[in-house]
């Protein structure tokens, strides 16, 4: 089981019992530990922050234990809420995949309803947000037409832009938001997985896939490999700060032998993300109880894995694993480092190198012809500060 005897916070410590996966006596005895004199309300607020609800939930009532009124009622409703939520994104991912599919765009879903079934089993457990689903990029823009036809509009991360602009987002950014209004319903078009180019080269519509049976149909996602690679890349990107990523994906490999997981780090590695893979592993085993492959003790250790395990420790808790990162002094710059140590190679470090000097606000504010494109990286730093400017006078004129 999980160490609770580290140095964290107690809501923390009971999120990350709550959080372990599969549900056993032991899990129940580490979750009555943990909520012994427990602040309930600080409690609901990390399980919020962290987007463990449902399963904390269900831990809670598996163990037997009785939060105080309002947070059990809180925490019960939620998770009705986010089940139904769940069970919506679900059914919208298979419909899409048909409307997609039937117009000869390929799609790949990751995360989300897929992801819940393969982990848990049920789509009630795991926190969804929204549909994450990959298409080739010479299909992005005819995908976009496709589901804007269905009633989405652009988000994030500039809202709704014309064609020459939704251009430059699918040369400089990997997916874009979408969100129907009146299903209020939200997903993830991506035209990459990763930011960094040079990250997972390889591994997407053209890699190895399986299908998981969701709902009355079927999900095309990545096969385990790719899939195991994926997660771990994608919650280093964010530095873990969720506890749900980390969770979600504990779930998964808990049906997994040693010998398999082993074999999914060593694919990690051939893809240049083993860092990615050890930091996964060892915040596995230090917050959900899940011990590393034995025979992989020696390639968990190491400087680089003990500081993206602490970067990751500091965004995902920091001083009471209930504030969000954005709110935390220095917020999204905390995730700034972790950045640089997710792959290895000058391929890797100067695409990410690149993701700071060409920034999609200013290819926007002052589009470039191809020939003039490498005075962006000059020009970051004046167009920053125009910016800011612009916000501080807007705040001054609203006030």
């Amino acid at each position: 089981m999980a160490d609770l005897s580290d140095p964290f916070p107690a809501g923390f410590r009971l999120a990350c019992a709550c959080a372990v996966w599969p549900p056993s006596p032991a899990r129940d005895a580490a979750v009555r530990a943990a909520a012994a004199g427990v602040d309930w309300e600080r409690f609901l607020r990390v399980s919020g922050r962290q987007r463990i609800r449902p399963m904390a939930w269900a831990a809670l009532e598996a163990a037997g234990v009785a939060p105080p009124e309002p947070v059990a009622t809180s925490l019960a409703r939620n998770a009705e809420a986010q089940g139904a939520r769940s069970l919506a994104l679900a059914a919208e991912a298979l419909r899409l995949r048909g409307l997609l599919e039937a117009t000869d765009v390929e799609v790949l879903f990751v995360k989300g309803a897929a992801l819940a079934e393969l982990a848990y089993g049920d789509q009630r457990l795991k926190h969804c947000r929204d549909i994450d689903l990959l298409v080739q990029p010479g299909d992005a823009e005819r995908a976009f037409q496709l589901l804007r036809g269905e009633g989405y509009v652009a988000a994030g991360p500039e809202g709704d832009l014309g064609a020459a602009q939704r251009r430059t987002l699918y040369r400089l950014r990997k997916d874009m938001e979408l969100v129907h209004p009146t299903r209020r319903l939200n997903l993830e078009l991506h035209w990459r997985l990763v930011d960094n180019p040079a990250l997972l080269k390889g591994v997407g519509l053209g890699s190895p896939t399986q299908e998981v049976a969701v709902l009355d149909g079927r999900l095309r996602t990545l096969a385990d490999a790719q899939l195991f690679a994926y997660l771990c890349v994608h919650g280093a990107t964010h530095s873990w700060f969720r506890l749900k990523w980390l969770a979600d994906l504990n779930a998964w490999l808990a049906g997994k032998t040693d010998i398999e997981i082993a074999s999914f780090h060593h694919d990690a590695r051939r893809l240049g993300v083993e860092a990615c893979s050890a930091q996964a592993l060892i915040l596995r085993e230090r917050l959900l109880g899940s011990p590393a492959p034995p025979a992989l003790a020696p390639e968990l250790r190491g400087r680089r894995t003990r500081v993206l395990v602490a970067a990751a420790l500091d965004a995902m808790v920091g001083a009471d694993g209930e504030t969000e990162l954005a709110a935390r002094p220095w917020g999204g710059f905390r995730l700034l480092r972790p950045q640089f140590l997710r792959g290895r190679g000058p391929a890797f470090l100067f695409a990410q190198w690149r993701l700071l000097a060409e920034s999609l606000d200013d290819a926007l504010t002052v589009p470039l012809p191809r020939a003039l494109r490498f005075l962006y990286p000059i020009l970051r730093l004046p167009l920053w500060l125009l910016r800011v400017r612009r916000r501080r006078l807007a705040t001054l004129d609203a006030g």
